[in-house]
C-alpha cells in the first residue's frame, strides 16, 4: 500500500514539475500536454485523481494553468478516426461556371 502512494505521489510530483518547466521555457505560452498510456499506466494514473468519471477513456487535469490531457492507449485508434475526418473535395470550378454563378439571379437588376 505505502508503494503505491509513493508512486502516485511521484507521478503527481512529476507532473507539477513539467508543467514548471514548460511555464520557465514558455511563460507567456498557452499549453497543453497530451499522454497517449497504455491501458494499465492509465487506470493508474487516473486512480490518483478522485473526481474524474472512470468510465470514460480520456480526462484531464489543470495544474497551475497548464492542462494536462491523458488517453486511453487501447482506444486512441478510435478517437483519431473521430477526430480526424478526411477533408470533402470540391469538385474544382472553371472559369465559365464560376462566370456563369456570377449572372444567375432571380431577377434582373435593370428596371
Amino acid at each position: 500500500m505505502e508503494e503505491n502512494q509513493e508512486s502516485g505521489n511521484g507521478v503527481i510530483e512529476n507532473l507539477a514539475l513539467v508543467t514548471d518547466a514548460m511555464q520557465t521555457i514558455f511563460p507567456d505560452g498557452k499549453m497543453i500536454c497530451v499522454y497517449e498510456l497504455n491501458e494499465d499506466d492509465y487506470k493508474e494514473v487516473q486512480k490518483l485523481f478522485r473526481k474524474i468519471d472512470h468510465h470514460h477513456n480520456r480526462f484531464s487535469v489543470d495544474i497551475s494553468g497548464l492542462e494536462h490531457v491523458f488517453i486511453n492507449g487501447s482506444i486512441s485508434e478510435e478517437i483519431k478516426e473521430d477526430v480526424v475526418e478526411e477533408p470533402k473535395k470540391e469538385p474544382k470550378k472553371t472559369l465559365s461556371s464560376k462566370l456563369s454563378s456570377w449572372f444567375k439571379s432571380g431577377r434582373g437588376t435593370i428596371k
